[in-house]
């Protein structure tokens, strides 16, 4: 009976009501963010960053212009937030030492590649639509993002995989050979990713069957280590001509 009455007391009750308040406006909030980042990739990707503008984001996701603020900092940290979070939120300094770790085969290594490139890719087909689109505008139509991406996403990856490539072959320092074969094998998931329409028109069935990710990287891992392969007959046979 004293709980039932401890429970029912007056000061209680208003400390509920303001947990409720609280929590129901932390949902609102997230779910805010949530459509501004929405319809901030689909605006980016359609139309490009100059062409963009915040209040236009802000109308589609039908929120006060000055949450964009609150939540990206600014339009280039909302630009940003678009790019990365959706499907390239990862940390390529960890990706990189996966990819390098010296307990790890050649195989488990490239696996660790062609995994870290395409698994994100494994969800709603208008998303990834969305962020092919605006990853393609940026190659074409570049912003200060593209620098960023250049030196801190794409570089730690190539050296990684030269250092990979030059372990497996045995040799001191990598040469002009393994940087070629290091943008071949970039390549194949680069062509899945950027090519998504392509692919869909012309072999649809590779995107839409079960599994279709996971085996494109045990398919692009055993291409990619028959490659390496091939690279050191042809050094093999080079020594003895």
């Amino acid at each position: 009976m004293c709980d039932m009455k401890v429970l029912s007391t007056p000061k209680l009750k208003n400390e509920l009501k303001k947990t409720t308040a609280k929590t129901k406006k932390n949902a609102e909030g997230k779910d805010a963010r949530s459509r501004l980042l929405h319809e901030a990739l689909r605006l980016f990707a359609a139309q490009g960053f100059a062409k963009t503008s915040t209040r236009a984001i802000a109308q589609a996701a039908k929120v006060n212009i000055s949450a964009i603020g609150y939540y990206f900092g600014d339009k280039q940290g909302l630009y940003q937030s678009a790019y990365y979070e959706p499907i390239a939120n990862y940390s390529p300094q960890l990706v990189a030492a996966q990819i390098v770790d010296e307990k790890a085969s050649l195989q488990q290594g490239l696996q660790a590649f062609f995994e870290h490139m395409l698994v994100p890719f494994e969800q709603d087909d208008e998303v990834v639509g969305d962020c092919v689109r605006l990853y393609l505008r940026e190659m074409v139509e570049p912003t200060d993002l593209l620098q960023t991406i250049v030196e801190q996403r794409i570089i730690p990856l190539h050296k990684a995989l030269s250092e990979l490539i030059t372990r497996h072959l045995k040799l001191k320092k990598p040469d002009d050979e393994v940087s070629r074969l290091v943008f071949a094998i970039i390549a194949m998931p680069a062509q899945w990713i950027i090519g998504h329409d392509v692919v869909q028109v012309i072999s649809p069935n590779l995107l839409k069957q079960r599994n279709a990710i996971s085996k494109a990287v045990q398919s692009m891992t055993r291409h990619a280590v028959a490659l390496i392969e091939g690279e050191i007959k042809y050094r093999l046979a080079k020594q003895s001509s």
